[in-house]
């Protein structure tokens, strides 16, 4: 695969740092074969973080479309970092989030070399339990060593099952158009945010101080065609009735963030959202769509995405063992 890595736009060196880690990283993932000739994707990665062309995803097994999926998440808490005392890390060797609250602890990504694994899994429990005391190991199909699991178990962490991992091609979306109540349109703007903040936390049944990190994230995101995120509102009248975010990173859509308020709940607003969601990715080249739940299997089976993937977790506790 050709890739155009770390451009020039990339200026501090605390910037070029994170591009030629994400690179190093984007290099070592076992991407698919297009078995065609010259240039088959493109890879930026700058303080707009990481964006591949999408036409690679078009054969993607499974594996690396829940790869890619990883990779958009990473960047959906790369959002948070340093919001509230958040932190957020990637390198080569492991992504992970310390939030002490909402959106969360979670290692996202573990690549350690297996000669000094044991060393490399004390050091990073050292590191964590610095900043928190409790967080959730997330298992992937592309983590290394492939004994980890094995190795978190011998530590005997706590283990479970997270949410599950939904995929969809977008090759064929529905025909119909658009709600006929609805209008669908990106927050372009601080009082489109403002809108879709208080009720995205109306729809989740949570206050808008505790979604404040969301609100914080996006704005310093920023808005407009450059940017990679973007937050939709879907509105009758002038009320917002459903919101959602999309997140175009790693080669794949990312939706993120869907909610309708109870008292909207169950007029289709949040289905018509979604396929406008996923019209745009189409539209801006995309092959496959992806997201995270927990309890709307149904719901987005209804939609055309199936499930690819379910979270396997691991908890460690202040106390587990000595780290």
């Amino acid at each position: 695969m050709r890739t155009q890595v770390c451009p020039l736009s990339v200026a501090s060196k605390e910037k070029l740092s994170h591009c030629q880690t994400i690179s190093r990283i984007l290099r070592g993932a076992k991407w698919p074969n297009l078995g065609t000739k010259g240039p088959l994707a493109v890879v930026a990665i700058d303080d707009r973080g990481i964006r591949i062309s999408a036409h690679q995803a078009r054969l993607m097994n499974n594996a690396d479309l829940v790869e890619a999926l990883r990779l958009n998440y990473i960047e959906y808490f790369r959002l948070f970092h340093h919001q509230h005392g958040i932190r957020v890390h990637v390198d080569q060797e492991s992504a992970w989030i310390v939030a002490n609250g909402p959106p969360g602890n979670h290692i996202l990504r573990t690549n350690l070399p297996a000669e000094v694994v044991e060393k490399k899994i004390d050091a990073l429990i050292s590191k964590i339990s610095s900043l928190t005391g409790g967080i959730r190991w997330l298992l992937f199909p592309h983590d290394r060593p492939r004994d980890l699991r094995a190795r978190l178990k011998q530590r005997d962490l706590t283990t479970g099952q997270g949410d599950l991992w939904m995929f969809r091609p977008l090759q064929n979306l529905p025909s119909s158009g658009p709600h006929s109540s609805l209008s669908i349109r990106p927050v372009q703007d601080g009082p489109g945010l403002r809108a879709w903040w208080t009720a995205s936390a109306h729809g989740f049944g949570s206050t808008q101080r505790a979604a404040q990190p969301w609100y914080d994230a996006f704005r310093r995101h920023g808005f407009g065609p450059q940017a990679h995120v973007t937050n939709y509102i879907g509105q009758v009248d002038q009320t917002v009735v459903t919101t959602a975010t999309l997140i175009l990173a790693g080669g794949i859509a990312g939706i993120y963030d869907l909610s309708t308020p109870p008292n909207f709940r169950g007029n289709g607003f949040a289905s018509a959202l979604v396929n406008e969601l996923l019209a745009q990715a189409r539209n801006q080249g995309y092959s496959h769509a992806g997201l995270q739940t927990g309890d709307a299997e149904q719901f987005y089976q209804g939609l055309g995405f199936e499930t690819g993937f379910q979270e396997e977790e691991f908890f460690w506790a202040a106390g587990d063992e000595d780290a």
